[in-house]
């Protein structure tokens, strides 16, 4: 129960004042995450040779960031043009810029198995696609969504009930 006291004709509530005497959070930490890149150096040349030739920065925080109340693993986004600026002292050419930035949350890494943080990456990286431009040779690089996004209940009700999962079902029969 809240109590509220009067003091010099003012009210204080016990929970206000409990909330200003929390504790500050732990403070968001961003590093260089070589163990994401190792990881992806294994995979891209196998599974995603469209951008085998995309400059990547590969970091981790040590909170994730959350999305309706659940912890996201890990994002992935096609730098823009003040972080292909910035960026551009990871890499080793002169006019070398980051074309996509994968940002994987730690929480929820430490909890994984290592063929989950390979599925992690694989599917960060699978969000990643290039394409090369025919008329100046470059190549274009851009972010696509994943094809299934469903609530496990309407899948329940529905079943295969659109392309995308009929053939995520089909991919994950003997799996």
């Amino acid at each position: 129960m809240t109590t509220v006291h009067i003091s010099n004709g003012k009210k204080i509530n016990d929970a206000v004042a409990d909330k200003k005497q929390r504790a500050e959070p732990d403070p968001l930490i961003i590093a260089d995450f070589d163990t994401a890149k190792t990881i992806a150096e294994k995979l891209i040349p196998k599974h995603h040779s469209e951008i085998a030739s995309a400059n990547i920065v590969y970091l981790c925080r040590n909170k994730s960031q959350k999305q309706g109340g659940i912890p996201v693993p890990g994002t992935v986004k096609k730098a823009s043009p003040l972080e292909r600026h910035l960026g551009g002292h990871y890499f080793d050419g002169e006019d070398d810029e980051p074309d996509f930035i994968m940002t994987v949350a730690l929480d929820v890494w430490n909890e994984l198995q290592p063929t989950q943080r390979t599925a992690l990456v694989d599917h960060l990286l699978t969000r990643c696609t290039g394409e090369e431009d025919e008329k100046s040779g470059e190549m274009k690089y851009s972010i696509r969504p994943p094809q299934v996004q469903e609530f496990a209940e309407v899948a329940e009700r529905n079943g295969r009930w659109n392309d995308g999962l009929a053939e995520l079902g089909d991919c994950l029969k003997g799996k």
